[in-house]
């Protein structure tokens, strides 16, 4: 099947001919069961090497991507299986969309077209579940690839992060112990002071006794000493 075909069999064009995605019909949830053709592969979460280290994103909802959505279909064509299988009935099946009738009806239509160019429901079953490995094998190798970008451009930074906060950590403790010590300092400083304090006024209050003393003495000496000169 040529890429135009294969392309509109899961995109649209709206009347502006603009591409929109295909409308998605919702039955009811059904719990899906592993088959020998059919194996369920859950995917697996990106990793985060500092789990304690929480970084939220901004990440958007996701939302169909018109170059996810090619890449996609791009390796389905790349794996088309030969002959009338999954695609051709899809294609079959678009055919009789706009016919009144209800997805049973327009499924055995399609079942039954089909069967006339040699297909039957088994191979379009299984030709089914071989394009679901294809795009899961195309999920691996997106995840692979999301892992190891983000082992490039995110590990490095979460573990600076961490190396970051840690420092922050230690630095913030450093703080703290240096204004225990400087409050320390402060009181040591302030009891220093008033012992310098107490100590400078002993000195000066001996010095002024002292000269009190000595004039008081010397004073009766000198008025003596005058007494006898004037003899």
């Amino acid at each position: 099947m040529n890429w135009k075909n294969l392309k509109s069999l899961f995109v649209v064009q709206d009347e502006e001919g603009t591409e929109e995605e295909k409308p998605v019909r919702k039955d009811p949830p059904r719990k899906e069961r592993p088959t020998e053709g059919n194996p369920i592969i859950k995917s697996t979460p990106i990793h985060n090497p500092n789990p304690n280290i929480t970084i939220e994103t901004e990440a958007e909802t996701g939302k169909v991507n018109e170059k996810f959505v090619t890449h996609l279909l791009k390796a389905i064509e790349a794996a088309d299986q030969p002959g009338i299988d999954y695609l051709e009935f899809k294609n079959t099946l678009q055919s009789f969309a706009k016919m009144p009738m209800d997805d049973h009806l327009r499924f055995q239509s399609a079942l039954t077209a089909v069967k006339t160019m040699g297909a039957n429901e088994q191979t379009i079953i299984s030709s089914a579940e071989h394009y679901l490995k294809v795009l899961k094998n195309e999920e691996e190798k997106f995840l692979k690839a999301a892992e190891r970008n983000r082992a490039n451009k995110v590990d490095g930074q979460i573990t600076r992060v961490k190396q970051m906060k840690e420092q922050k950590q230690q630095k913030a403790e450093m703080i703290a112990r240096l204004q225990k010590e400087i409050a320390q300092m402060d009181e040591e400083i302030k009891t220093a002071t008033q012992r310098v304090k107490e100590d400078q006024t002993k000195i000066e209050n001996s010095k002024n006794h002292f000269f009190a003393s000595y004039e008081y003495v010397a004073k009766q000496i000198r008025r003596d000493l005058e007494k006898l000169k004037s003899l």
